[in-house]
């Protein structure tokens, strides 16, 4: 298609592509556009296909510039890119006289006796000359274990077996029934609450805020103070007080308003924890208590090594970025936040999270997500460039050798993993890709000087 074009690079990682297309390819491709409608048309009184063309250009018009116009771009963009040999990321952003991609509603406006400008902006990918990247000096921490610690993940995992039972003691109710001690720090509360967003002195009451519920004193996981106002109560008592949501609350219709709670408590339960002896080894799965001790010993070696090795890693990754800065794409750092956000949907779906809180918990913590995700691009960015720069490669016989090595570790047959592979080029280029990147920092760790310290000493 006939265009001029004109590229400029106001950063490392942008391109911003000018795009004229002449009138007369403008009114070309929206006549061939009227030709496309009047074949599909449909108006009263007339025969399909034998619309005249000025009655398509009346009626249909509008809709034809709004097709045109988005072919205009799509195309040229397409050739302009393939023209230019550039490597670009995400899509491109548009800018029309109109309008500008991502501000809104807008109005294309397409004249076909008219030349037709706009502006791409794309992002490409960076190039990184890698240096320096060899004999770095990490410091790594020393695995340590104590008898405290193993005998405190005993106890999370006694508490895990634990009996919720109705606490005694109480006091006499009016109808002669017992009641209980008042509740206490560590109590967990069967309560029936209902409640409602104070608004000009009145109660809106709100069905996501009311029901039965399990609460446990202590675990701060309610609204700042809640729990606070259930300490003291006793079985069958029933109370009414208002609290304010933070401002920063996940649910942002609540946050910073104040809301009103009547709730009254059902019972008031305790954890019975079962003795610490071999019969409670078993009730975990172990033979005795001797061997729970020396499982949770090797569990937490396991565990610390491996943060251990997580932050050597985090140490080369950024004094690699450090050495060798580069602009990052934002749409690669969008796309894999979007990873990120639905990995951690499904998993909060899994453990019975409706959508809606699902929605505000992500949101909540997008800058998080944002800021994980802007590590793990910088990281394979960079350790792809020491790839190629150091002749890192995956052959078929590695691939063959990994997948041997994951069906015994998964208890799967072998042929299965190789067929299914085999079939999903897309899930094997995963494979070979995490492989590369493995392997490449195992390079990289090997060619450095690893120092090893003490938490305490950093």
């Amino acid at each position: 298609m006939e265009f001029s074009l004109e590229v400029e690079k106001p950063s490392t990682i942008v391109r911003k592509l000018k795009i004229k297309i002449p009138a007369n390819v403008v009114k070309t491709h929206f006549e061939r556009g009227l030709a496309e409608a009047q074949k599909t048309a449909k108006l009263k009184g007339f025969r399909l296909g034998q619309i005249p063309i000025s009655i398509v250009k009346q009626y249909f018009g509008d809709d034809v510039r709004h097709q045109v116009l988005h072919r205009l771009i799509d195309n040229s963009v397409k050739e302009a890119i393939v023209g230019q040999n550039i490597q670009t990321v995400g899509s491109p952003q548009i800018e029309t006289p109109d309008h500008k991609t991502g501000a809104g509603e807008h109005d294309h406006t397409l004249h076909e006796d008219n030349e037709f400008s706009f502006i791409a902006t794309v992002e490409v990918m960076p190039l990184i000359e890698i240096k320096d990247y060899k004999k770095f000096k990490l410091e790594q921490e020393k695995v340590e274990v104590t008898d405290a610690q193993v005998e405190k993940a005993i106890e999370k995992l006694q508490s895990s077996q634990a009996e919720l039972i109705p606490v005694v003691n109480g006091l006499a109710l009016a109808d002669g029934t017992a009641s209980s001690r008042p509740v206490v720090k560590g109590d967990f509360v069967d309560t029936q609450i209902l409640g409602g967003l104070v608004k000009d002195g009145v109660v809106e009451a709100r069905e996501d805020m009311k029901g039965s519920k399990l609460i446990e004193i202590g675990s701060d996981a309610w609204i700042p103070g809640f729990e606070e106002k259930l300490v003291g109560m006793h079985r069958g008592e029933h109370k009414t007080f208002r609290l304010t949501f933070p401002s920063d609350f996940a649910e942002k219709e609540l946050a910073g308003h104040e809301a009103e709670f009547s709730v009254t408590v059902n019972e008031i339960k305790e954890k019975k924890l079962a003795p610490l002896d071999d019969e409670c080894a078993k009730q975990l799965g172990y033979e005795n208590l001797n061997e729970l001790r020396v499982k949770a010993r090797d569990f937490l070696i396991l565990e610390k090594t491996q943060e251990s090795e997580k932050k050597v890693r985090a140490q080369l990754l950024a004094g690699l970025f450090k050495k060798n800065p580069f602009e990052i794409p934002n749409a690669l750092v969008e796309a894999q936040t979007r990873v990120l956000g639905q990995e951690w949907a499904r998993g909060l779906k899994n453990q019975g999270y409706d959508d809606k809180t699902i929605g505000y918990i992500i949101q909540n913590e997008i800058q998080e997500l944002m800021n994980r995700a802007q590590a793990q691009v910088v990281a394979t960015l960079i350790l792809e460039s020491v790839a190629k720069e150091e002749g890192i490669v995956i052959k078929p016989e590695d691939i063959a050798t990994e997948l041997r090595e994951l069906a015994v570790s998964s208890n799967v047959a072998e042929e299965k993993l190789q067929v299914f592979y085999a079939k999903n080029s897309g899930r094997r280029t995963d494979l070979e890709f995490r492989m590369r990147q493995e392997r490449t920092i195992k390079f990289l760790l090997e060619s450095a000087e690893i120092t090893s310290v003490l938490a305490s000493e950093k």
